[in-house]
C-alpha cells in the first residue's frame, strides 16, 4: 500500500509523522521536568516557611498562650499558597489547626511527603539542639505551579502547527530537490523509445550519485537503441550477403499486394545453375564468397527502390516496383545476360555463372501472399526444366506451373507423413509365392501407400517420381524399413512364418551415408532374423550404385542381408554386368511376363534369365502374374517365384500380421 504513493507523498507523510513525534516527545518531556521542578520548588518553600516558624511554634509547644497564637496564625495567613496546617506535640497528638486539612493521617512518603491533586502534604520536625518537641503538617496549594505548567503546554501545542506547517514546507522543499532528478528521469523513459531511436537524454549539474545514475540512463538508452537497430537490421537481412532475407520479402510482398498502382509489380525468383558444384568442387568459403559477391554485382545494376533477398541457399528474389509487363520482360532480359557475363576467380580458378529466372508480373489484390509465392516457385522449376540460364514468364493457364503445383503440394505430403502428420504413410505387402515347390511360409514385397491430410489416397506412381525429385526417396527407404522392423519384430509367430521379406530402394540409398548408418544402427537394435531380409535395387541404378557402395554392399552381405535386382531386363547392358553383381535374387520385368504368350522373343528372354540365375545359382521372381496360365508357363521355365494379383493382391501389413 505505501510503495504506491509518490515519494512526495510519502516525504510530506513522513516528515509529517516526525514533527508530530518530536511535539508528542518535547510536550512528555517538558512537562514531566516541569513537574519535578514544581515538586521541588514546592518541597523547598514549604520547609523554608516551617523554619521560619520553628521559633514561633516551638514557643507555642513550650509555653501556649492565645497571643502567641494569634501571631501565629497571621504570619500563616500571609503565606497564600499554605492552605492549612495542623501543629502535633511530641506525642503526635494535634494541638493546633490553620485551615482545614481533611485526613491529618494521610500515609506519607519516605520523605514525608505526599502530592495529592493540586495539593502538597508534607511534614516537618520542630527541633532545638538536635531535639524533636513536635512537628508540622502542611499543606500547600499548587494551583500556580499547574496554571504554569498548563500555560507551557499551551505554548508548545500553540508551536505544533507551525512546526507541522514547517515540516511540510520543508518535505515539499525536498521533494523538489531530491525526486525532480527522479521525476526527470520518470519522464525521459516514458517519452524514450529506443527501439524507434526515440531518446530523451537527461542532463544534471550536479556531481554525485545523481550524475552517474543520469549517465548510466543516457547509456542504456543508446546501447538499447543501438542493439534494436543490429537485431531489427539481423531480422531482415541475410547475415551473409547483407541484403534483405526471406521475412523482409515476405512483409513486402505482403504490402505491396495491399498497396495499388499504376502499372503493377514485378516478382523475380533468381536460383543459380550448379551451385551444389561449385560447393563440392572448390569449398564451401569459395561458394560463400560468390554468394556475396553475385549479391554485389546484381545490386549495381537495380533500380533504386527494388527490393532484393536471398531466399535460400542459392536463391534470391526481387521485388520491383510500379512496371508495367513489357519492362519487366525486357529486365529479365537483361538480367540473365548480366549474369552469364559474371565471372568469379578463387585460387587461380575461374567460374562462370548463369541462373534460371522466373518472373510473376501482379497487381494488387490479385493473388494472396502463399498463392504469389506458390506460383513464383511453379515458374522458377518450370525454368529449371528447361535447363541452364533459362527463364520463364508465369501464366495461370500453363501446364508445366500446373504440374510444378502438384508436384510441390505431393512432397508437402511427403514431409508430413515423414514427420508427424497429417498426411501419413502405411505400409502394405504382396504375396512372393513359390512356384516350384508348396510350402507354409509366406514370403511378400513390402510396399508404401500415403494418404494426404484430408485422407484422400495419394498414388505411388504420383508421390514417388515427385519423392525422387525433392530427393526424399532415402528418407523414405529409411521410413519403410524402420517401421517394417518395429513392426514384425513384436509377433514372434509371424517370424517363424515368414520365409523372406522384400523392401525396395531407391539406387541413391545405397550410397547415403544416413541410410547406411540406420541399417547399421537397426540391425543392433531389432532382433531380426537378418537373412530373410532381401533388399531391392531398380536395374536402373544398379551399376552406379554398387561401383560406389562396395564396402556397405560388403558389411550387408556379411550379416546374410540378401540383394535383389528389380526390374531386370529393360537396361540396356543387363546380361553383362548380372553375371558380375552380387545378388541373391533376380526379379523378371512384368513386360516380359504379360506378353509371354504371343511374343517368343520374351518368353525367350525369360528362360535365358532363368538359366543364368541358376548358373550363379540365383533364385528368380516373376512380376505381373495375371493369369493361372501365366502360372503354369513361369512354372514351365523354372521360375523359382511369382508375384501379382492372380497370387495375391497387396494387403496393409498389419492384416498379415492376424493371420
Amino acid at each position: 500500500m505505501w510503495n504506491k504513493f509518490s515519494i512526495k507523498v510519502q516525504l510530506i507523510v513522513f516528515m509529517s509523522l516526525i514533527v508530530v513525534a518530536v511535539e508528542v516527545a518535547t510536550l512528555f518531556f517538558v512537562l514531566k521536568i516541569q513537574k519535578e521542578e514544581n515538586n521541588i520548588y514546592a518541597i523547598t518553600e514549604s520547609n523554608a516557611i516551617t523554619k521560619s516558624l520553628n521559633n514561633d511554634l516551638l514557643k507555642y509547644l513550650l509555653a501556649p498562650s492565645a497571643d502567641m497564637l494569634s501571631d501565629i496564625n497571621f504570619r500563616l495567613s500571609a503565606f497564600e499558597k499554605i492552605d492549612a496546617m495542623v501543629l502535633f506535640d511530641d506525642s503526635n497528638n494535634p494541638i493546633y489547626k490553620f485551615g482545614d486539612i481533611k485526613n491529618i493521617n494521610e500515609k506519607l512518603d519516605e520523605n514525608n511527603t505526599l502530592f495529592k491533586e493540586n495539593h502538597l502534604l508534607i511534614k516537618n520536625s520542630i527541633t532545638l539542639n538536635d531535639q524533636e518537641f513536635g512537628s508540622t503538617l502542611l499543606s500547600v496549594d499548587l494551583t500556580s505551579f499547574r496554571i504554569k505548567q498548563e500555560k507551557i503546554t499551551y505554548i508548545i501545542l500553540a508551536i505544533f502547527p507551525f512546526a507541522l506547517i514547517f515540516g511540510i514546507i520543508l518535505s515539499l522543499f525536498l521533494s523538489k530537490s531530491y525526486t525532480k532528478p527522479f521525476l526527470n528521469l520518470l519522464n525521459a523513459m516514458r517519452k524514450s523509445d529506443p527501439t524507434k531511436n526515440e531518446i530523451i537524454e537527461v542532463k544534471t549539474n550536479a556531481n554525485n550519485e545523481i550524475k552517474e545514475l543520469f549517465s548510466g540512463f543516457n547509456n542504456l538508452m543508446n546501447q538499447i537503441s543501438l542493439s534494436t537497430k543490429q537485431l531489427q537490421f539481423n531480422a531482415s537481412h541475410d547475415q551473409l550477403t547483407n541484403i534483405h532475407n526471406r521475412f523482409f520479402i515476405e512483409d513486402e510482398l505482403s504490402l505491396a499486394l495491399k498497396t495499388v498502382n499504376e502499372k503493377g509489380y514485378a516478382l523475380f525468383h533468381i536460383n543459380l545453375d550448379q551451385f551444389k558444384l561449385i560447393n563440392e568442387s572448390a569449398d564451401y568459403q569459395t561458394g560463400d564468397e560468390l554468394l556475396k559477391m553475385i549479391s554485389s554485382y546484381f545490386k549495381s545494376f537495380l533500380p533504386e527502390d527494388s527490393i532484393f533477398a536471398r531466399l535460400d541457399a542459392d536463391g534470391f528474389v526481387l521485388l520491383l516496383k510500379n512496371i508495367s509487363f513489357e519492362d519487366s520482360k525486357d529486365f529479365l532480359q537483361v538480367s540473365l545476360e548480366k549474369l552469364s557475363d559474371f565471372r568469379f576467380s578463387n585460387k587461380n580458378e575461374t567460374f562462370s555463372i548463369s541462373a534460371c529466372i522466373s518472373l510473376v508480373h501482379f497487381k494488387a489484390f490479385e493473388y494472396t501472399l502463399k498463392e504469389l509465392l506458390k506460383a513464383s516457385f511453379n515458374s522458377l522449376y518450370s525454368a529449371k526444366a528447361s535447363g541452364r540460364n533459362k527463364s520463364h514468364i508465369f501464366d495461370k493457364s500453363d501446364e508445366n506451373t500446373k504440374r510444378f503445383s502438384i508436384e510441390l503440394e505431393t512432397a508437402k505430403f511427403i514431409k508430413e507423413a515423414l514427420g508427424n502428420g497429417p498426411s501419413r504413410f502405411e505400409l502394405f505387402a504382396q504375396d512372393i509365392v513359390p512356384l516350384q515347390y508348396e510350402s507354409d511360409k509366406i514370403s511378400y514385397e513390402i510396399l508404401i501407400r500415403m494418404w494426404d491430410k484430408d485422407g484422400k489416397f495419394v498414388s505411388p506412381l504420383d508421390f514417388l517420381p515427385t519423392a525422387e525429385r525433392y530427393q526424399l526417396m532415402t528418407d523414405i527407404d529409411i521410413h519403410v524399413l524402420w517401421s517394417y522392423l518395429e513392426i514384425v519384430t513384436k509377433d514372434k509367430k509371424h517370424l517363424e512364418k515368414l520365409h523372406s521379406a522384400h523392401i525396395n530402394l531407391a539406387g541413391s540409398s545405397l550410397n547415403n551415408i544416413d541410410f547406411q548408418t540406420k541399417v547399421k544402427e537397426a540391425i543392433k537394435h531389432f532382433d531380426f532374423p537378418w537373412e530373410k531380409l532381401e533388399l531391392e535395387v531398380t536395374e536402373s541404378s544398379a551399376i552406379g550404385s554398387f561401383n560406389k557402395a562396395n564396402e556397405f554392399i560388403s558389411f550387408l552381405k556379411s550379416g546374410k542381408i540378401g540383394l535383389a535386382l528389380d526390374d531386370f531386363g529393360t537396361g540396356m547392358a543387363s546380361f553383362e554386368y548380372l553375371k558380375s553383381m552380387p545378388f541373391d535374387v533376380v526379379r523378371i520385368d512384368g513386360s516380359f511376363v504379360k506378353d509371354m504368350h504371343t511374343d517368343p522373343t520374351d518368353k525367350a528372354v525369360i528362360k535365358y534369365i532363368q538359366e543364368i540365375a541358376t548358373l550363379k545359382n540365383q533364385e528368380t521372381v516373376a512380376e505381373y502374374v495375371e493369369t493361372k496360365q501365366d502360372v503354369d508357363e513361369l512354372r514351365k521355365l523354372g521360375i523359382t517365384y511369382g508375384q501379382g494379383y492372380f497370387l495375391g493382391k497387396p494387403r496393409p501389413l498389419s492384416s498379415w500380421l492376424e493371420d
